[in-house]
């Protein structure tokens, strides 16, 4: 079943705009209180001479965002290239912990000390010498379960997935394994049984791993019609995860058989980030490359685009639910890569 609704609403509002200087390609919002208002954007600088060159550096950034009546930059730390960023969705010791991966092959993980990000430890992945290798995205194992010493899995430009505990500050490698013939865009647990790990490719491969099975996939789906690029899984309607993928698709599926969708909707734009809403997962935040920012009802029985924006120009990346709340009205963070645009909007909905 395949829904392609148009929006009809205008419920997002822009209320700040930054430019980041340099290329911006994550957002994410701080989900712990006191620090609601805090979040992250991830700067990845290419320039004509690094796109051909890999052996020239690609610079990276973490900007520290707070948001009260204004946007206050808090914090730039010069790093390698960020791929991607995510908090653990559980404090460790109390404090709100954030995992980074970029361009030098690294895990990084920060704790948000003060106000400000302070670097705990790191993790530099086993480099094949005839490539470089670029850690593309990371995920947490506790989205549904707290625990102390979460799991961190991790997938890379070489199609390969790494699962690591960060045990006492510190990061263990327990496996690595190979997973696709092209770059690995995407890795995500699913929540609900953290021994489940998805992954998706440039293969167009939607493969999903028990660790508990080995290295081979358990399920393997080729339905998207190009790479699949983003994956998450929703905490509170257990069996559904989404998808989404360079083939403008955003898809629903049940984890106890991916052989076909539950649902699928024709967006406006590949596309690059899904997140499920933090308050009652029944929307999904979808960020459409070249097609814009959406908001959208996503149910196995019901998809369609609630509301959609279109502030940014040059490759919308990333993309984020603030978990702040206030009657109704929510805060969106949203980035752009060429035109190192980051935008904070709000949006009406009832939740």
């Amino acid at each position: 079943m395949e829904n392609t609704d148009l929006p009809v609403l205008e419920n997002i509002k822009t209320l700040h705009k930054y430019d980041t200087i340099y290329s911006a390609d994550s957002v994410e919002w701080c989900p712990h209180e006191p620090n609601q208002n805090l979040f992250v954007c991830g700067n990845y600088q290419l320039t004509e001479e690094q796109e051909f060159n890999s052996n020239n550096k690609r610079l990276g950034r973490i900007l520290l965002f707070t948001l009260t009546t204004d946007l206050k930059l808090l914090q730039t730390l010069d790093t390698a290239a960020v791929l991607d960023q995510k908090w653990c969705p559980n404090q460790i010791n109390g404090s709100s912990i954030l995992g980074v991966v970029n361009a030098k092959r690294a895990l990084e993980i920060y704790k948000l000390q003060n106000s400000f990000l302070v670097l705990v430890t790191k993790y530099t992945f086993l480099e094949d010498q005839s490539t470089e290798t670029l850690i593309l995205s990371l995920d947490w194992s506790t989205g549904k379960t707290e625990s102390q010493h979460p799991h961190v899995a991790c997938s890379d430009s070489k199609g390969n997935i790494h699962l690591l505990q960060l045990i006492n500050n510190e990061l263990v490698m327990e496996k690595s394994w190979h997973g696709h013939d092209f770059q690995a865009w995407i890795t995500g647990f699913y929540y609900w049984d953290p021994n489940i790990i998805f992954s998706g490719g440039d293969d167009a491969v939607f493969l999903k791993f028990d660790k508990r099975a080995g290295d081979s996939p358990v399920a393997k789906n080729k339905q998207h019609e190009t790479g699949v690029t983003s994956f998450h899984s929703n905490k509170s309607k257990e069996f559904l995860v989404a998808t989404g993928s360079y083939d403008e698709h955003v898809r629903l599926w049940d984890v106890r058989s991916i052989k076909n969708p539950l649902n699928q909707l024709k967006m406006p734009g590949g596309v690059w980030r899904l997140k499920w809403d933090p308050f009652s997962q029944r929307y999904l935040l979808a960020a459409c490359m070249f097609g814009g920012l959406h908001v959208m009802e996503a149910q196995s029985d019901k998809m369609v685009i609630l509301d959609s924006y279109y502030e940014h120009k040059n490759i919308t990346y990333g993309a984020d639910w603030s978990f702040l709340n206030c009657n109704g009205n929510v805060i969106i963070g949203s980035c752009s890569f060429y035109d190192h645009l980051l935008c904070v909007s709000n949006f009406t909905c009832d939740f």
